[in-house]
Parts: C-alpha cells; structure tokens; sequence
C-alpha cells in the first residue's frame, strides 16, 4: 500500500529514497571523454567538470542500449542508468573500448546512492554540513556528509527539486543517520519505492527495461532536449538517429495517460485502442493520490499522442471497469498542488 507520507513529504518537505540497487559505471582514463562521446548521443567531449547530460547509448542500427546520466568529475566519468541498463551497455562498452586508452569498472556494489526529493532537500543538505552543486539539472560537486566523502548531484527524477548523493557502500549507514538526525525538523520522510514509482511516473521520467528498451529508438522517449546533441558529429548509430532527425518525426512516443477514477492501474502491457484500433501500449502505470486516478507512462502511435486525445485501455491481465478511458497527457504530468483553505 502506498505510503502517503514520502509522497507528499516530496511536495512538501522532503523525502529520502535509496537508490542504492541502480548501476554506476566509472570510465577512467586520458580516452574517457572520447570513448563516451562516440558511443552516445550526447556531446561527452564538450562537458565540463562538474556537469552532467543525459544520453542514449545506441546500436549500431541507432537502437537504445540504455538511457544514462553522464557526470564529468575530475578524475574520471561517471555513467549512471537502470539496472536493465547494464545487461546490453556493460558488454557494448567493454567490446568498443578495446582500442581506447580507458578503465572501465563497475562500482554499483561498492556505492550508495540516496536521493532527497523536496523543497527542503537543500536546506537539509546544509544543515548537515554538505556542499551544494551549481545550479543546474546534473551540476555535480565533491562535498562530505558526516564526514564521508561522496559526490553531491541535482537531479529530480521525481520532478521536484532534488539531490543524489553517491559514496562509498561503507559510509551509507553513517551518512543516512546524519540525515534522519537532521531531518526530524524539516518533515523527512522516507520514499519508499512505491511513492518514487508514482512521482517518477508523474515526472515522466523513464527507466530503461520498461519505458525504454532495445526496440525503441532514442526520439521515440521524447528526451531530444536533454539527451541527443543533433551537431556533436559521428558516433555509433548517428545516421539513423540523423536520418529521422530529417524526417521530423517518429511513428510512436511515450507519453502519460491521466485514467479514469473508478479504474485500476494498468499492467504493462496493456493494449491501447483508439476507435478500436491498436494504437499503443502501456509501460508503467501507478495509482497517484495527486490525481486521484491511476496514471500511466504508455508509448503512443504519434497520430494518437497529441494532448487530451481520448484512448481506451485494453487491460491485459483483469479486467478494467467499462469505462476505463484514458486522456493523452504530456510530460511531466505533475497533478496540480492542493489548496490549503484559508
């Protein structure tokens, strides 16, 4: 059951997550830079320390492998993804890195990762001592929380303002006291996985393995502004993410559904129709408490995806309520806040 307490605590004061059980590759080496940038769809040469992008490793045939986070540090990059990430990019890198002056190593087992989601998120990282990035959407910076070092991040993958801290596995059980200690005050909670699972859907914010998978294509995600760099240059699978660049658009896109009240969440999978016609599917679905409604990320055919366009959902597993209408929504589909009465 949902606990209501993180997901409104994210909204309201801030929330404490671990995403420990997500994949952190470190790439090192003077050929970092280089060996990232012609494996991805994003400009790794031109990122600056201490900032971050997203991207799309791609196929050959510019296929998705995986939707990342790129952190450029000092010393070395860090490449963030979904566990359903690592199983294609692991072997991908390591098969075109041969030639590349780079170590590559996996430090998924060797580090945490907690988020805080919230409008107090900050305000709790300062009273704990931490140092706060630049502004910006994945600014990063070495900072110390109970005196362990880790690397602070801005991220909001729940699509409130947010920030991912990543250390040393040994430190994490210290550095989650000092939080829980310090957050008493300012309505810490913790964000179970269920509560991340609704804001991560209202944000829109995909995982690789559900929403993203080896089938798509990088624009079919409708990440273009964050993720793909269209003048960067060659890279692996370039000519047909260009090549449909030209075209102007793609067949499907991902999209939210905003159901009706009354209906359950879909299971993944479950079929779209619009006039009877297939016309998508379901990809990840949660129950939203801001919505009263169940909601959904679903890839859409393009000539079904514009905003407010009326769909059904075809449950696959048990049966919906007759009346299980969907509505297109576009993304982030964040519910609208709640009045406080005077």
């Amino acid at each position: 059951m949902l606990k209501l307490t993180g997901y409104r605590a994210a909204q309201e004061a801030a929330a404490w997550s671990d995403r420990s059980g997500r994949v952190r590759l470190e790439v090192a080496g003077p050929d970092r830079a280089k060996f990232l940038h012609n494996l991805t769809t994003n400009d790794v040469k031109r990122l600056p320390v201490n900032r971050g992008c997203e991207a799309f490793v791609t196929s050959p045939q510019g296929k998705a492998l995986a939707y990342v986070k790129i952190l450029a540090c000092a010393d070395s990059i860090l490449v963030c993804t979904d566990p359903g990430g690592l199983v294609l990019a692991l072997p991908h890198f390591q098969k075109y890195g041969l030639f590349d002056d780079i170590v590559l190593e996996d430090r998924s087992e060797t580090t945490f990762e907690f988020h805080l989601a919230g409008p107090r998120a900050e305000e709790l990282i300062r009273i704990s001592g931490g140092k706060l990035p630049a502004p910006g959407e994945l600014a990063h910076v070495a900072a110390a929380v109970a005196d362990c070092p880790l690397l602070m991040i801005r991220e909001s993958p729940t699509g409130r303002p947010g920030l991912t801290m990543i250390g040393a596995r040994s430190s994490a059980a210290k550095v989650a006291g000092l939080l829980r200690l310090h957050g008493q005050d300012l309505g810490l909670a913790e964000l179970d996985l269920e509560s991340f699972e609704v804001l991560r859907i209202e944000a829109g914010t995909p995982v690789f393995g559900r929403d993203v998978t080896e089938k798509n294509l990088p624009q079919e995600i409708g990440r273009d502004a964050q993720a793909i760099n269209f003048v960067k240059g060659c890279y692996l699978g370039q000519e047909t993410v260009a090549r449909l660049d030209a075209l102007g658009h793609v067949n499907q896109i991902l999209k939210g559904l905003l159901l009706a009240p009354q209906a359950n969440a879909p299971a993944p999978g479950s079929v779209l129709e619009a006039n009877g016609k297939h016309v998508g599917f379901v990809t990840s679905s949660a129950m939203s408490p801001g919505w009263d409604a169940p909601i959904a990320l679903a890839m859409v055919r393009t000539s079904h995806a514009h905003a407010g366009a009326a769909l059904v959902v075809k449950q696959r597993e048990r049966p919906l309520p007759e009346d299980a209408a969907a509505t297109v929504r576009d993304l982030p589909m964040l519910p609208p806040p709640v009045r406080t009465p005077p």
